[in-house]
């Protein structure tokens, strides 16, 4: 899930979407953003990062064929994935913030998203052919603005998942919310969705929106059954709801103190 940083309950245009490091200043200290150098090195070079889409897909597959053989509506089928770190690798717009020392910016994202460079990530196009072959309408529903629709349309073709802008369902800013609600409900009207994919668990459900001081733990144990069979979740230790839920939703914070708040909750 990304975008220009989408998160839930402030503008994406100001906040971190659906990514990385936001902080106030528009130079970051090397040393404060060792978490995320972690993360995204793992994410691009790691063996098991790979592993994990590809078991992930897999899984999606099976579920994607038992679900539509048990389904018995009228209404056409259809999944729905998000796009960044789901079907597209944005992990070098992480790598050269890092490598620039610089926070997240509009501008930046907007930049790299015009590059329009983005990667399949493994498994992604294989899955979405293996839907279609089934007769199963894929839609993407992102919290990339409309503004990059054109660009998003071309990257996901040169990636080997093309889709026509009917398919493709962005964030609008005068909606003055990230959240996807209005959108899948939009797809719902007309396709029964049986399968979501995303790397959040908001491209699932609103109710990982915005997340209080449990950090939505009880909600993910409360829907364990859907995991796997219904929502699809892939890894992103990059950035996402989980990282702003505690931060409480407040990325001016020094990424000093950040650090020391993530530290903070960890058992010992």
């Amino acid at each position: 899930m990304k975008t220009l940083r989408s998160v839930i309950g402030i503008i994406a245009l100001s906040a971190a979407a659906s990514s990385c490091c936001n902080a106030p200043s528009s130079q970051a200290d090397a040393n404060d953003m060792k978490h995320l150098l972690l993360a995204t090195a793992w994410f691009q070079q790691s063996a098991e990062m790979r592993a994990c889409y590809y078991q992930s897909y897999m899984l999606a597959k099976m579920a994607l064929k038992e679900n539509l053989q048990n389904y018995k509506g009228t209404k056409p089928a259809a999944v729905v994935l998000d796009i960044d770190e789901t079907v597209l690798d944005n992990s070098p717009f992480e790598a050269k913030l890092m490598g620039d020392r610089s926070n997240y910016s509009d501008s930046a994202w907007m930049a790299w998203s015009a590059r329009e460079e983005a990667l399949a990530l493994p498994g992604a196009a294989d899955f979405i052919a293996y839907a279609r072959e089934l007769g199963v309408e894929v839609f993407f529903i992102s919290n990339r603005i409309l503004e990059e629709r054109d660009r998003t349309l071309r990257n996901l073709a040169a990636a080997g998942m093309a889709v026509d802008s009917a398919h493709l369902l962005l964030y609008d800013l005068s909606k003055k919310t990230s959240c996807k609600d209005e959108r899948r409900n939009a797809v719902s009207a007309t396709h029964e969705i049986i399968l979501f994919i995303g790397d959040n668990l908001g491209d699932y459900t609103s109710l990982f929106d915005r997340r209080d001081s449990r950090l939505a733990l009880h909600l993910a144990d409360s829907l364990q059954g859907d995991f796997g069979r219904k929502f699809i979740i892939l890894p992103n230790p990059m950035y996402g709801e989980w990282e702003n839920a505690i931060y409480g939703h407040n990325y001016s914070l020094p990424m000093a103190e950040k650090n020391q708040m993530m530290l903070d909750l960890l058992r010992k």
